[in-house]
């Protein structure tokens, strides 16, 4: 039987990494991306179906519910948001709204349109959270708060979902070398000075690779007996 998979931002980092997993493992795999180029390149790549959506668009997202809407979903990775510091005295309405629509509203959205396709074969959901929920990050209140409602919304939900079949977790990675980072905002001097001063906090002492936060995402996919967990996968941050 064919196993359908849809991640979010899969065109690069921990989006591309777990399509690529996905796709060995058999699932005909959909990734969705904003940017055409990006997302068509990616997908030739992967053997994947490219699917244009800006998940911050509520239109983008109907379309993306639409899309499936005669299609069984076995998988769901509610990867794609944004990332990036802004001090307190900085933020905006207009952040505000960004972070929420991306980071929260869409999983949400993606979540309730495509329910009827996860239920029909019984699809499990993992959203992709961050370990900055449980650790704090100056400049990171936004990012930090929209990531924490994610969790709060999928342990919530692994309740309201399992008597319909539909297993929902999230993964919470900690420092993940993707292309995130060069959207921080910093030059590129300073982003090497970052990353080699968070290095020193994380005990195992690197960086992640996005292929390791993967595996973790497709395990909670997979385990049948698997619900409402929040699984860190950030060297060891989280019992420092």
């Amino acid at each position: 039987m064919q196993k359908n998979a849809l991640v979010t931002g899969g065109n690069s980092g921990i989006g591309y990494a777990t399509a690529k997993l996905l796709k060995a493992k058999g699932y005909t795999v959909f990734i969705c991306g904003r940017d055409q180029v990006r997302i068509d390149k990616a997908a030739q790549e992967l053997g994947a179906t490219a699917i244009l959506a800006d998940i911050g668009n509520t239109d983008d997202v109907a379309g993306l519910v639409n899309y499936f809407a005669d299609k069984p979903l076995s998988a769901l990775v509610n990867n794609a948001a944004v990332a990036h510091f802004i001090p307190l005295p900085l933020i905006t309405s207009a952040d505000f709204d960004q972070f929420m629509n991306i980071n929260l509203r869409a999983p949400l959205e993606l979540i309730k349109g495509l329910l009827p396709s996860l239920q029909q074969v019984s699809g499990s959901i993992t959203n992709v959270s961050s370990a900055v929920v449980n650790n704090g990050l100056a400049n990171a209140a936004l990012y930090a708060a929209t990531k924490g409602a994610l969790e709060a919304v999928t342990k919530s939900l692994a309740i309201e979902l399992a008597p319909v079949g539909v297993r929902i977790n999230a993964v919470s990675p900690g420092a993940i070398d993707t292309p995130i980072i060069g959207k921080l905002g910093f030059d590129e001097p300073t982003q090497a000075a970052i990353k080699a001063h968070m290095e020193t906090t994380i005990p195992l002492k690197r960086f992640g690779r996005p292929e390791e936060v993967a595996e973790v995402i497709v395990a909670q996919l997979e385990s049948a007996y698997t619900t409402g967990a929040i699984w860190a996968v950030d060297g060891g941050v989280n019992v420092t």
